[in-house]
Formats: C-alpha cells, sequence, structure tokens
C-alpha cells in the first residue's frame, strides 16, 4: 500500500428517507492520497466506486461504522425507517478492503422504524452497544471471540424508562414529539463504566450503568444533562475530554455547547 494514503470505508444511505434522498449502493473502501489530496481505489486493481454489502439482501442505509481496536472487524448500523433494521459484524480484509457479513442482530426488538444510528466498543471489547433514533432505545450485544455478534445476549432497553417518565411534545412539539437516543457511547470511570445517550427527544443525556460481568449489562437509564436553562435544546453528541473528568454535549435545536462534570469512578454525568 501507498504509505502516503490513508484507508478509509465510507457508509451511505441507499434509499429515500425524510431527511435523505440516499443514492448509495452499500459500503465503500477507498484510500485518501494525502498527496494528491484525492480518493484512489483501495488497490491498484479495485473499482473507485465499488460499492460492497448492499443490494436487496444486503444493508441498505450503513450509515455509522465503528471498529474494535485492531480494525479487523466493523460493526455497522443499517439505518432504517421501515423496520427495526440491522446492527451488522463485518470482517475487513486489510490489504484488500474486501468485506465479509459475520452476522447481524436486530437493531430493536420491536417491528417499527428503528434507524439505528450510532454504534460504538465498550472498553475491554466485551460488548457493542447502539442506539435507536426512531424507536427510542439502546441495545448492548456481546461479542464473540472472532468478532461476530452474540445474539441471544442482546439486551434492549426503551426509554424513556418508566422511573423517569417524560411528557410529550417537549418544548420543540415537532422534534420532540418521542425519544429520540441518538448516540450510545461508554464513558469509563476507575471504578466503572456508564453508557451515555443523548436523547433528543427526551431532552436529557441518560446515564445507564454498565456492568461487562452480566448477562444484562445495561442498568436504569438515569437522567442527567437538563439543567432547566437548556430545555428543548435536543441533546445529540458528546465527547469526553481527553485528560480531564469533562464532557461536552452538543445541543442541536438551540445550536448549544455545554460542558458538564464527569465522576471520576463511574463516568456518569455528575450534572
Amino acid at each position: 500500500a501507498n504509505p502516503m494514503s490513508t484507508p478509509l470505508l465510507v457508509g451511505t444511505y441507499g434509499e429515500k428517507l425524510g431527511h435523505v434522498d440516499g443514492k448509495g449502493k452499500g459500503v465503500y473502501a477507498v484510500r485518501f492520497d494525502r498527496e494528491t489530496l484525492s480518493l484512489v481505489p483501495f488497490t491498484p486493481t479495485a473499482g473507485l466506486t465499488t460499492p460492497q454489502l448492499g443490494g436487496a439482501s444486503g444493508l441498505v442505509n450503513p450509515t455509522w461504522l465503528t471498529s474494535c481496536g485492531d480494525g479487523k472487524v466493523l460493526y455497522i448500523c443499517d439505518e432504517r425507517g421501515d423496520g427495526p433494521g440491522n446492527l451488522a459484524a463485518v470482517s475487513v480484509d486489510a490489504a484488500t478492503g474486501a468485506l465479509a457479513l459475520l452476522n447481524s442482530i436486530p437493531a430493536d426488538d420491536r417491528a417499527g422504524g428503528a434507524a439505528c444510528c450510532h454504534a460504538s466498543v465498550t472498553p475491554g471489547g466485551a460488548h457493542v452497544v447502539a442506539s435507536n433514533y426512531c424507536a427510542g432505545s439502546v441495545v448492548a450485544v456481546a461479542r464473540r471471540a472472532d468478532g461476530s455478534l452474540d445474539a441471544p445476549s442482546a439486551q434492549y432497553v426503551h426509554l424513556p424508562p418508566a422511573s423517569h417518565p417524560v411528557s410529550f411534545p417537549g418544548p420543540n412539539a415537532a422534534r420532540q414529539e418521542a425519544s429520540h437516543a441518538h448516540m450510545a457511547y461508554a464513558s469509563a470511570g476507575t471504578h466503572g463504566t456508564t453508557i451515555l445517550v443523548p436523547d433528543l427527544g427526551c431532552d436529557v443525556v441518560w446515564s445507564i450503568p454498565y456492568d461487562a460481568e452480566s448477562a444484562k449489562p445495561l442498568g436504569e437509564p438515569v437522567a442527567t444533562a437538563s439543567p432547566p436553562e437548556l430545555r428543548g435544546g435536543g441533546p445529540r453528541h458528546l465527547v469526553r475530554h481527553p485528560t480531564e473528568p469533562l464532557v461536552y454535549v452538543g445541543y442541536e435545536l438551540t445550536s448549544v455547547l455545554a460542558a458538564y462534570p464527569i465522576d471520576k469512578r463511574t463516568g456518569a454525568i455528575a450534572g
């Protein structure tokens, strides 16, 4: 491989939805040439626009891709509006960019359109966690030794929980008519890990205790990052500070960025 190039795996929308007119056909493996600042084929014999994993029986909207450590396995959200969609495990050939489906699980345990939109791997690699925007839910599923997903272990958590009811619609009636979980991020502490879930519809970031050793790794969601002065903001994404116990939350509906303290022991949002 050209040392001046960076491999890229590009997800796409493949159908027309309410917010996008997708023209993609699957996942594309290309390289970014840092000398010419252009996209080039992954290998000299590969096509620049050759899709993988798409088609009627494949991934229709592979919109979010994440890897675990060595990059040999990808986890892909198939974001569907007409059903639960899938969370898929895919092997990657680093030399050729060839992708092969290992297996997949339903992104949600209900029949409606889930719009699975984000996935991440927990610290230590025991589980993959994913969020469903339209379904308002989170799923955690164990990883097998080969990186595939252990379907029987899947745990689905619906939001908001009964312990913290939310009245809909929220301040932004058009967008906050139901739970819209937009991310599932594993936030590690010194004595535990918490899954942080920005929920645009519920106007909170759910802090969900995580136990890698439990058959039900996700605990009871706790509403955090919901100060009265930011009501109607619609939290969408967040990022941890690389060295300090802080998290930054982006509010989509009001274009606000807010900082919150992190509990050093649990990784949960402390405010």
